[in-house]
């Protein structure tokens, strides 16, 4: 079937356009109705997303009134307890917020070693005493080190297995 062909220019020719589709009024309205319940949906969904900002950043607000309550408090207590007779002379100096906390050291108790007394049946008078103590426990960064160091190695070995394997197999012409 030959396509409808405008006046050729220059030895061209160009195709017509196609003529633009007639929406009718039902379906005008029908567009504009859809359009609507887009924006209303998209309105709550930007509504949900900014009430999930902020509730994550309540907790945070939450902890900067803690916060700044607590270093109130203890320029009172430093006020009440030394108060500073040079403070009159000179206006104060806006308080530095520091986030140094009081470190409180708190001692474990020593743990008993367990002693296991074992007696000799060949005489009475001898004793011998064995002393249990616990090997200190390795540090998790050695433990973590030797863990990766027999990982590689038996992959280095599998490696070497499958490597050979192969090896053998193209001498064969398999």
């Amino acid at each position: 079937m030959p396509r409808k062909v405008s006046e050729p220019v220059d030895g061209f020719s160009t195709p017509t356009p196609k003529p633009k589709r007639e929406i009718t009024e039902a379906q005008r309205e029908h567009l504009n109705k859809i359009r609507e319940l887009a924006m209303k949906k998209k309105a709550e969904l930007k509504e949900i997303t900014l009430k999930s900002k902020l509730a994550k950043t309540v907790p945070k607000q939450e902890l900067a009134k803690q916060y700044d309550e607590y270093v109130a408090q203890k320029a009172v207590h430093n006020l009440a307890v030394k108060p500073k007779p040079t403070a009159a002379l000179r206006p104060d100096p806006e308080p530095e917020e520091s986030e140094e906390e009081e470190t409180v050291i708190v001692k474990k108790p020593k743990k008993k070693i367990k002693k296991k007394i074992i007696f000799e049946s060949e005489s009475d008078d001898e004793e011998a005493v064995v002393v249990h103590k616990k090997k200190p426990p390795k540090p998790l960064e050695k433990l973590v080190y030797e863990n990766t160091k027999d990982q590689l190695y038996q992959r280095m070995i599998e490696e070497r297995v499958k490597n050979s394997i192969i090896g053998y197999s193209h001498s064969l012409g398999v």
